[in-house]
């Protein structure tokens, strides 16, 4: 057997006896996402498969780990998720940004480890013209914004300069930014009314309105006290469980090294 392959097993192992203690501490079921690729719909199918195996419990923990991707894809794995339990709750090791932090939203409450993170849920695409480069749809938006502030200032020939320069941006792109903004707007709506602000009403809209306009970073750290500031249910935790999800969290971290 190669040594690779003993790494593999051992690391299986550890993660196997992790998982147990989670289950144990929060008498729970736990299923587990933790991605370097952008999420999209090709987890529904490996995620419907591993609910089915599980069956319907009343309380399932989902291990996210996910820097965003699909607009789309969060909502539909919500509804999924919820057709198996009565409760759930994400757990966050380190991160679950943009459409993962949109997941979080749809769960009951919220586990974040001692330096996990959420983040704003403003959609970010593909640059037009850079492909490799993503940015957030706010920033044409803001490039209008910096313009009206800036328009006192120009002579006749900056404006015109600006003016050629907007003339460039193509009016469909506008239309579908500004959809998938409403579109983030109406799922992470939709999903705190349903679950975690069911009882809280009020508060939907300031957290929406916070997490789609609030931080000018779409990078921003929302740590857990933020987390729970906003009006999140965030949940404290004991040292032993903070402690077993970081090391659950790091074993994924190798089996994902070893498998690249």
């Amino acid at each position: 057997m190669s040594t690779t392959s003993i790494d593999y097993l051992k690391c299986q192992q550890r993660r196997k006896k992790l998982l147990k203690r989670i289950e144990e501490l929060r008498e729970s079921k736990v299923m587990v996402y933790v991605s370097q690729a952008p999420l999209d719909d090709n987890v529904l199918v490996p995620m419907y498969r591993e609910l089915s195996h599980i069956g319907h419990v009343d309380r399932l923990d989902l291990v996210l780990n996910s820097y965003g991707g699909n607009i789309d894809t969060p909502y539909k794995l919500v509804k999924m998720l919820r057709e198996f339990c009565r409760e759930l709750t994400v757990i966050v090791p380190v991160a679950a940004k943009s459409a993962a932090s949109m997941i979080a939203l749809g769960a009951d409450q919220i586990i974040m480890g001692p330096f996990a993170e959420l983040g704003p849920i403003d959609p970010v695409v593909r640059h037009p013209v850079y492909p490799d480069n993503w940015i957030s749809v706010q920033a044409v938006q803001y490039s209008f914004d910096f313009f009206d502030r800036m328009v006192d200032q120009y002579t006749p020939e900056q404006i015109e300069l600006c003016l050629r320069l907007f003339q460039k941006i193509d009016p469909w792109l506008l239309g579908d930014y500004a959809k998938m903004l409403k579109s983030s707007q109406q799922y992470a709506e939709l999903l705190l009314s349903e679950y975690m602000c069911k009882d809280k009403p009020q508060l939907v809209e300031p957290i929406v309105a916070k997490l789609i306009n609030g931080y000018y970073s779409h990078g921003y750290p929302i740590t857990r006290v933020e987390a729970a500031d906003l009006g999140l249910c965030v949940l404290e935790i004991s040292q032993e469980l903070s402690d077993v999800i970081v090391e659950l969290f790091l074993e994924y971290e190798k089996l994902l090294n070893l498998s690249s």
